[in-house]
Parts: C-alpha cells; structure tokens; sequence
C-alpha cells in the first residue's frame, strides 16, 4: 500500500531532509549530470540551421487561394454596456414582456443575486476512466519508438525541415507534422499510441500520465503507479508551479513538471513513429525540428498564463531528447534553465529555440483563412471540448505581404465542456442553469465585441449577420448545439441584425492518414499548428487592440439662430 507524502519523507519538512547523506549526495550528483545535459541540448539547438522563414522563404507548395469578398467593419466604435442578460429567456425560465424592446435598460432588483460563473472542482478527470495497464510487449515496442525519437536522426546531410503542431487539449492531444519546404508538402497526421488513445479514435492521445512512485513520468498506462489528470485544466487557471494533489507518491509533482513531460513524450513519440514509418523521408537529412503548440484566445492574452505555457513547451522539446524516462527531477531542471525562463517571457528567444505559441482559434482558423471562402471581416468561434468552452471573436484581415492578421477582439474560456456538465449536474444543480452559464460566456464575447470592440461592422445591421464556427470534440453535444443556435434569436433580438451563420471547416485534402479519420473537426487545430509560424499569421492579442473613446459630443452653440438674428 502506498502511504502519503508525508509518511514517506519520515521526520523532515521537505524530501531533502528525509534522505540519508549517502542519498543527498547522489541526488545532487544527478542534478549536476542533468544540468550539463541541458547545457549541452541548449547549445546544439542554437547551433542549428535557422528556420527558413527566418530568412524569408516560402514552402515548397503554397496553398494560398483566392479570398470571397466581404464587406469590413470600420475603425470607430464605442464603450460597451453591461451584456442585456436581464433581458434574456433562457429555456426553462419565464420572459419579462417589458423588457422586449430594444432600448431597456438591464434591470435588477436588489433581491437578484449577482451572475457569478462556475468553476469546476480541481483535478477532475475526464468522463473515460483510465485504460488498464499495458503488457510487458507493447511497453518494448513503445519504448523502442521513444528511443528513436529522443535521438533522431544524426546525420550530416542537407536540412530537413519539420513543424510538429500539437494541440494540447483538456482530454485529448492531437499531432501532426508537416514538412512544408519539401515537393509536395508532405503532412501526416500521427497516430497515438493505442494504449494512450481515448476509446477508438486513433489519433486523440489522452491528456494523462502515469507518476511512478519515484518522481518518474510513465507515457502510457503503467501498474503501481498514480494517474495524474487535469494536466491542461492546471496550467489555463495559471495554477503551473503549484503541486499536483491528492496523489500518493513520495516527490512533489507540479503542473508545469508534468506538463513538460507529457509533451516532451508526445515529441518523443511523433518523432519516432516517422523514423519507423516514413524512413525514406529522413534518408540522407538531418532534421530540424520547429514546435508550434495551442492556447485558448483568452489564455493567450494573459502573461501570467502564456508565459508559462510558452516555457513549458521550450523545456519539452529539449526534455525529448533524453533517451531515458523522464522524472520530476529532470523537468524541473530543464524548466529552470535560463534559455527556458527567457523563453517563457520573450516570443523571439522561444523562437531561437524552436517554439512558438498560438491561440487555438488562430491555428483552427488557418485552412479556412487559406481557402476561397476565406473572406475577410468579423467571426465567432465557439471551440466545445471535454472541459472547457473556448468562445472568442475575431477579425480576419489579409495584410499586403500576404499575411494573415487575427485581430482579437474579446475572448472567454470556461470550464463548460461536454464533461463539465456532467460534474455540474453532480453537484446538484440543473440543467437549466448550466444553459445560463453558457449562454452568459457566449454572449458577453458577443456583446463585448459589438459594443465596445467593433460597434460599426456591418454585421450587427439588418440583412446581415454573423459567421460562426461551432468545433471541438463537443460540438455535437445536443445542449451545446442548442445554446449556439439560440445565440441567433438573441441577437435578432438585442443586437437587431440577422442572427448568425454557422460555417463548417474545409478538410483539406493534403493529409496523410495512416488510420480512419472520423472527425477532422477535432484535427483542425493541430492542422492549422503544422504550419510555419509565418503562414499561420500574425497575431493582435486583446490587449493590444485599444477601445475606441465614445464619440466626441457636437457643439450646436454656432448652428444656434437668435432672436437677435432675425
């Protein structure tokens, strides 16, 4: 049986003072090993040949198309007024008729409790329990795939360019790499391993690991060993250097730590799996890795949120390079150095290092923004996972270089997810309550956006309306469809313009599937990710897109006639 933390350190306040002389030696021995380890990674990265859209190429095959026409919004507009909440019907609750026109006012009685959002409890799991434990067989042949991955290819030959886009999600983690500087574009989509996928998808890797009693990280299901979920949920709440609790092991774990080894596996693996199954693309080449990794819009725009995030990926791509199982130890050295903590505040060193983060609405929106109907001007995504709802408005405009520029103009993640609802109800609330805390997250992005952001798009007029994309693992959750679709009648009602459109994602048809793919929606995010930097597009977070002052009021003293005048 294990025991806990505490029983296990004996005595001492902390692990170091738990352990023998003897211990304490050998432990900062390995930490000296590690660090000359990352030394050594550091400086063979900063060796490397410069991306080439560092140096102004373009790929091989670009995919740029021709753009539909559609009107743009202007520059002015005004300060926002408190979303109309008031004034909504959520189904199960009764309409004020007073409160149907327009120009009302939100009311409230003193009685009305004030709106607060949900949050979940922490370290909830997803609703799929974990998978059993893997055989000593596929533990060697998946072991054999991780090796091959930590060392890559060695070779002395011409460059080979790889952008691995990973779309680190709440359950599930997808991957695909593309190789955009050789004929023909090759991208493959990479399949997780079958023990880590959630149920018969074969390429949604479950957001999960195994902590040894050790500190050590285990990829897959592994006997005597504590599960450890809600990786993502952790660092999107800013909760990184926080230990993870309610596991029975003797070396405190945080999110960060376990973060980084996660992605450092999923590195590993994609890597490896090419090595085993595409040789002939590596024959004679040495490859030079570029990491692009997702965050939710409104995660993006939070420094206490993206930075971290941004050092966790630069310490997972050195981590995978060492041929060995992760541990705690490890992670926290890699995340301590000082090329790692440069990288979490600075985009251009995380850039020197192969990294870069983007909001997933960005990634998500990049084959669309590449295709004919790709059309510039104002749109909704509403992104439904396992935990979380991901809402965030945008402005897609087309720049001269042929760059594509995501404006964003408000954004909101909640912990509304498919999941959620399930340990919202459990908690004894309703149904009906968990349709108002969507309802509320969607329409103040909404809201926000019309009266503060963008009060003059022509898409808040009549005989116009607003396009939305409606993805995620959830979207086709009936409760969730239902909220979207209601969004339609709302603004019809307050905003007074057409309602909305809903907009599907093209599937493109350059990707390799090794195995079945169902849903491309649930892809479309690692899709966008495989892309340069440079061809996703530049970014204006919301904290860079200013308010526009109210109108300056007009002075009528000189259109005034006197009695004098006449």
């Amino acid at each position: 049986m294990k025991r806990d933390r505490s029983q296990q350190r004996g005595t001492g306040n902390t692990l170091s003072e738990a352990l023998s002389p003897q211990e304490r030696g050998q432990l900062l021995g390995l930490r000296e090993t590690l660090e000359t380890t990352a030394d050594e990674a550091f400086s063979r990265r900063l060796a490397e040949s410069r991306p080439p859209w560092r140096r102004g190429h373009k790929p091989a095959s670009p995919d740029k198309a021709p753009r539909a026409k559609q009107t743009q919004s202007t520059d002015r507009r005004v300060p926002v007024n408190d979303l109309p909440e008031q004034n909504v019907q959520h189904r199960g609750e009764a309409t004020n008729s007073s409160m149907r026109t327009r120009s009302a006012k939100p009311t409230t009685t003193p009685a009305e409790p004030k709106f607060e959002y949900w949050d979940f409890p922490n370290e909830v799991p997803t609703g799929e329990p974990p998978p059993p434990p893997i055989s000593d067989r596929e533990r060697l042949d998946l072991d054999a795939i991780l090796r091959a991955g930590s060392g890559g290819q060695t070779v002395d030959g011409e460059d080979l360019f790889l952008v691995l886009g990973v779309d680190f999600g709440t359950s599930s983690t997808k991957m695909i790499v593309r190789l955009p500087y050789e004929a023909g574009t090759p991208t493959i989509a990479i399949p997780a391993p079958e023990p880590c996928r959630v149920g018969t998808e074969p390429y949604l890797w479950r957001t999960m690991l195994w902590l040894q009693n050790d500190g050590t990280f285990c990829p897959w299901p592994t006997a005597d060993a504590a599960v450890l979920n809600a990786l993502k949920q952790g660092l999107i709440q800013g909760r990184s250097e926080t230990e993870i609790s309610g596991i029975a092991t003797a070396i405190p774990v945080t999110r960060a730590q376990a973060g980084a080894a996660l992605l450092a596996y999923v590195i590993q693996y994609a890597r490896g799996w090419l090595i085993r199954n595409r040789p002939n693309l590596f024959r004679g080449r040495r490859p030079v890795w570029f990491l692009n990794l997702g965050i939710p819009a409104a995660s993006y725009d939070d420094q206490k949120i993206a930075d971290p995030y941004r050092r966790i990926g630069a310490a997972a791509l050195e981590l995978s390079a060492i041929d060995s199982r992760i541990n705690a130890q490890a992670a926290q050295v890699f995340l301590k150095h000082e090329r790692v903590v440069e990288a979490g505040t600075s985009e251009q060193a995380a850039e020197r290092l192969g990294v870069a983060v983007f909001p997933e609405a960005a990634a998500e929106m990049t084959g669309f923004a590449k295709s004919t109907r790709g059309a510039p001007g104002l749109y909704l995504l509403v992104d439904v996972g396992a935990m979380t709802l991901d809402t965030c408005m945008f402005q897609l405009k087309p720049e001269a270089s042929g760059t594509d520029l995501y404006a964003f103009m408000a954004a909101q993640v909640r912990p509304l997810g498919v999941d959620s609802f399930r340990w919202f109800l459990a908690e004894g609330r309703t149904e009906a309550q968990f349709v108002r805390q969507c309802d509320t997250a969607i329409r103040n992005v909404v809201w926000s956006t019309h009266r503060r952001r963008d009060r003059l798009a022509t898409n808040w007029q009549r005989g116009h309306d607003v396009p939305v994309f409606l993805t995620g693992g959830g979207s086709a959750h009936r409760l969730h469809q239902e909220i979207v679709t209601s969004l339609g009648t709302w603004m019809r009602h307050f905003v007074r313009n057409d309602g909305i459109r809903l907009l599907e994602l093209p599937v493109p048809r350059a990707l390799d599937r090794p195995e079945t793919l169902s849903d491309f929606g649930r892809m479309a995010v690692a899709w966008g990710l495989s892309y340069p930097p440079t061809e996703i597009g530049r970014i204006r977070a919301m904290r860079d897109v200013d308010d526009v002052p109210p109108p300056m009021p007009v002075d009528l003293s000189e259109r005034y006639v006197s009695k004098d005048q006449v």
